[in-house]
């Protein structure tokens, strides 16, 4: 337990190692998404103003004034949504550019033993599909952020309007924090085993392909065909066992807001009926309770591909954590000249 322990941190810690030179872009990809989280929840609140301002009273010039204010903050919501994955997508890809620079490197000074105990296809798919697990969770890092900033600013915006519908439509969020820990205990065991599965095909075609002058010379076309059968039977068992985890977890994402929505459609319309809320208000609501689906829908991706990512940088850095027995000394010496030819 202890190694497997050690092996998930040193997989988070290489994550890390190789995020510190682009502080600067991730930084600035956080601003452009909590500038895309301020467009976002504004927009709700200028709806509710149009509305008992304008569509109430049936003031036309108040109307066309706030359709434009709204269009120019949606303006800046899909600037700050592209700028954002630009950072996103850079930092992903220079990083995954990285890492496969130093595994590649770190591989050329290992031993010869190393290699002939490890499998060509498995240091293939960990220096492909493990660092492509571990770039797409990196592109989630600024949206996350934004997505988190946007449950929160929701939150405030629900609790200065109305505390008695905020409290209804937020009160079934804290089970998302059992269900979260809950699906990410279970997950990651399944994707790790799943990685190594694929690795194990990997390796299986590798060889097949590589020494297919033996195989067809020992006719063990038959053999090598069940191998490969016996290998993707168990990626496909593994990401069966994933997807069921996936399909009970994800759903429950999507009820959580909808419950919400019914509970303030339900008491938001008869606070409308009485005049304690206006028509805005309950329409401002409504916007803010299905904002919230795809901010906790990310957080069920966010938590299934880190899962992945960190069973995938654990494969990476079980290789760069293996010491090359011959090293260069400290002090090298240099090797003594010799008369050339003729001298």
């Amino acid at each position: 337990m202890s190694d497997d322990r050690e092996a998930r941190r040193g997989g988070w810690r290489l994550m890390r190692e190789a995020l510190r030179p682009h502080k600067r872009l991730i930084v600035l990809g956080s601003l452009f998404g909590a500038g895309w989280t301020a467009a976002k929840v504004a927009v709700p609140s200028l709806v509710r103003v149009a509305i008992d301002r304008g569509v109430i009273p049936g003031d036309a010039g108040q109307i066309v004034r706030w359709t434009i204010v709204i269009a120019l903050v949606g303006l800046v919501q899909a600037a700050t949504t592209g700028l954002r994955r630009y950072c996103a997508f850079r930092v992903s890809l220079q990083v995954e550019a990285s890492l496969r620079h130093r595994l590649f490197a770190h591989l050329q000074r290992l031993h010869f033993a190393f290699h002939d105990r490890a499998q060509t296809g498995e240091l293939m798919a960990r220096a492909n599909t493990d660092l492509q697990q571990i770039q797409f969770f990196l592109v989630f890092i600024p949206i996350t952020l934004a997505n988190l900033l946007t449950i929160i600013a929701v939150a405030v915006v629900l609790l200065l309007t109305n505390v008695k519908l905020a409290v209804l439509a937020l009160a079934a969020l804290p089970l998302l924090n059992v269900a979260a820990t809950v699906f990410s205990r279970r997950l990651h065991p399944v994707v790790l085993d799943l990685q190594e599965r694929l690795g194990g095909v990997a390796s299986v075609v590798e060889e097949s392909v590589s020494g297919i002058r033996v195989v067809k010379g020992f006719g063990a076309e038959d053999l090598q065909r069940e191998r490969l059968d016996g290998a993707a039977d168990a990626v496909f068992d593994t990401s069966m066992r994933a997807a069921r985890l996936r399909a009970t977890f994800m759903p429950f994402l999507d009820l959580l807001p909808m419950l919400g929505l019914v509970a303030i459609i339900w008491l938001g319309g008869h606070e409308v009926l009485n005049g304690n809320l206006t028509v805005g208000e309950l329409v401002q609501f409504n916007a803010y309770v299905l904002m919230l689906v795809w901010p906790l829908r990310m957080v069920g991706l966010l938590i299934a591909q880190s899962a992945r990512s960190a069973a995938s940088a654990e494969r990476v850095h079980e290789v760069l954590a293996t010491e090359p027995e011959i090293t260069d000394p400290a002090r090298p010496v240099s090797l003594p000249t010799t008369a050339g030819p003729g001298r």
